[in-house]
């Protein structure tokens, strides 16, 4: 007997359908999207948030201490979810995210729980609780994972487990996902990380892709069960609701973790430094009142920005004196899509007071990156660097902090120490091959540069028949800023954005335009083209459009007009 194979070739030209993502992201009655929070106190309780469809009635978790066995279930406690709150989902389905909170824990104990309807059940999952008191541990800081986060942020988030198992915190510094609303990057994020988020706590901020305009994305506050312990008085009511689920604190042994939110367009322009302030106000009060020897703050738009015409100095001028006066020991941030470490202070052993500045990036997204916004604002940059997926692994023991952050493949990239005795300074101790080599290179001066190539005539216009005269004019640029715009305007108050001839005007405006569609020149400027970043020699046509009715009177003569056009930027 024998059994044959048949192989079936397929055709290059009739690829795979893509899966549908409504499908790949549908719920189902089993729990999904599992993770874990803190909203309590980590020593005694546990929160946890799932996700199903609306056919689950009954949510609710069993836990148990852990066993060697699976004799552990027949002591397990069914806890009912705390929160169920429903949503339709942007691929339309009707969803609701569950959580429950394990209350009346032991300190420093292993628990187990499975999560279900009381039919329909889950694995079991495991978890820790904090110590009550000061004891090592160490916890996994990411910057952006944001774009092809199931393809690429995967590798980095098993590659952080695999090098730090015993992690008991994942920090994340904001753009968790790209599109604040699409269920289907959520969907990627959570299947990106798997079980490692109902087995390890996080702490997440949210960044500025998690926001729609002035609308934070509809499943953070859903999906994770944050303190409420954020600021509830002394501001706008708008502000105040604003920063709620986005702002808090967590005591996990021995250490302060302090989320803020960086978003000031959160709100509308003119309650932006209320934004700010309320913040600042809280964050004071919060560093007044620590108990813990360590501290770490974290949220999404950079003290000092590693990238190229980025900068935030209403948020600089409102946090950075906290920070340094009450010595807060790590300050992470990501949104720059590069990484940059430095401190206020030049070099590599440094006084009480001083806090490091962390940038950094965990997804595929890069951007260039210099120090010249660290420089410009009395900050040393020790580290910078680009084009690298990373994760951060911060240890802490008694007196002592260790950073290493690693690439994707695990190699070390950047490590240095903290030494905090409690009689003496605070004292960071570089790895010296890790840190930022000495700059080699040169300058370049600020150029805005915009020349003309032969004016261009209308021709001859006929009367007596309805027709549009084009004419071409080349144009020159040359820019080194980080954006600049071409725009066109008739300064003349006689007719403005009409061709003239005397005291005569033509009955429609001369239209302008540049890689694009039409628009009346006017008395106020008209956009024209905008670049991105800088240019060299870049030539483009400009053209002019001048339309003539059948029925519309012309007078002999020539017809003219002198217009301005300008090249200008608002990040030299």
């Amino acid at each position: 007997m024998f059994a044959a194979g048949i192989n079936v070739a397929q055709s290059q030209s009739e690829p795979t359908p893509a899966y549908p993502a409504a499908e790949k992201h549908k719920p189902t009655t089993l729990a999904d999207r599992i993770v874990l929070t803190h909203e309590a106190n980590p020593s005694n309780s546990q929160s946890v948030t799932w996700r199903t469809d609306t056919t689950v009635k009954t949510a609710q978790a069993q836990i148990a201490k852990s066993a060697g066995g699976p004799g552990f279930k027949s002591s397990a406690t069914t806890v009912l979810s705390t929160r169920d709150v429903q949503q339709t989902s942007s691929l339309g389905a009707a969803t609701v995210f569950h959580t429950v909170r394990f209350t009346g824990l032991e300190p420093k104990t292993q628990y187990l729980y499975r999560l279900g309807d009381g039919t329909n059940w889950s694995e079991w999952y495991e978890f820790e609780t904090a110590a009550a008191t000061a004891e090592p541990f160490s916890f996994v800081y990411y910057g952006d994972a944001q774009n092809d986060i199931q393809e690429h942020w995967s590798r980095l988030v098993r590659k952080s487990f695999s090098d730090a198992p015993e992690a008991k915190l994942y920090v994340h510094a904001g753009d968790l996902v790209d599109t604040s609303n699409n269920d289907g990057q959520w969907g990627e994020w959570f299947k990106a990380a798997g079980w490692i988020n109902g087995m390890k706590p996080s702490i997440a901020v949210p960044g500025n892709h998690e926001y729609s305009g002035t609308t934070l994305a509809p499943y953070w506050r859903t999906q994770f069960a944050f303190p409420d312990n954020g600021p509830t008085t002394g501001g706008t009511q708008a502000v105040l609701d604003a920063l709620k689920g986005t702002v808090f604190y967590t005591d996990y042994q021995g250490v302060r973790f302090i989320a803020l939110n960086s978003n000031v367009s959160a709100v509308a322009s003119a309650l932006r430094p209320e934004f700010l302030k309320i913040q600042r106000d809280w964050l004071e009060g919060v560093l007044q009142n620590n108990p813990n020897k360590w501290t770490v703050a974290t949220f999404h738009h950079p003290m000092f920005s590693t990238a190229e015409g980025r900068n935030n100095p209403d948020q600089r001028a409102s946090w950075l004196p906290i920070f340094e006066k009450y010595g807060v020991d790590l300050v992470l941030q990501g949104h720059d899509h590069s990484y940059g470490r430095g401190n206020m202070a030049q070099g590599t052993t440094t006084q009480t007071g001083t806090s490091i500045y962390v940038v950094s990036v965990s997804g595929p997204k890069m951007y260039e990156a210099n120090d010249s916004n660290w420089t410009t604002n009395g900050a040393i940059a020790k580290k910078i660097g680009m084009n690298t997926q990373l994760f951060q692994v911060i240890s802490i023991d008694g007196e002592k902090l260790v950073y290493k952050s690693k690439d994707a493949t695990g190699k070390l990239y950047d490590d240095f120490t903290i030494d905090k005795p409690a009689n003496g300074p605070k004292v960071i101790t570089e790895n010296l091959e890790s840190t930022k080599p000495a700059n080699v290179g040169g300058a370049v001066p600020n150029t805005l540069s915009l020349s003309l190539g032969t004016p261009g005539t209308l021709g001859t216009f006929v009367p007596g028949i309805g027709k549009s005269y084009e004419a071409t004019t080349e144009v020159t640029v040359t820019s080194t800023a980080a954006e600049a715009t071409l725009s066109v305007v008739d300064p003349s108050t006689n007719n403005p954005g009409k061709l003239v001839n005397g005291t005569f005007a033509l009955a429609q405006p001369i239209e302008a335009a540049v890689n694009g569609a039409f628009a009346p020149v006017a008395g106020t400027p008209v956009a024209l083209h905008a670049w991105a970043g800088p240019v060299s020699n870049d030539k483009l046509n400009l053209k002019f459009k001048q339309t003539i009715g059948a029925n519309e009177a012309l007078r002999t003569g020539s017809y003219s007009k002198p217009l301005t056009l300008t090249l200008s930027t608002t990040t030299p």
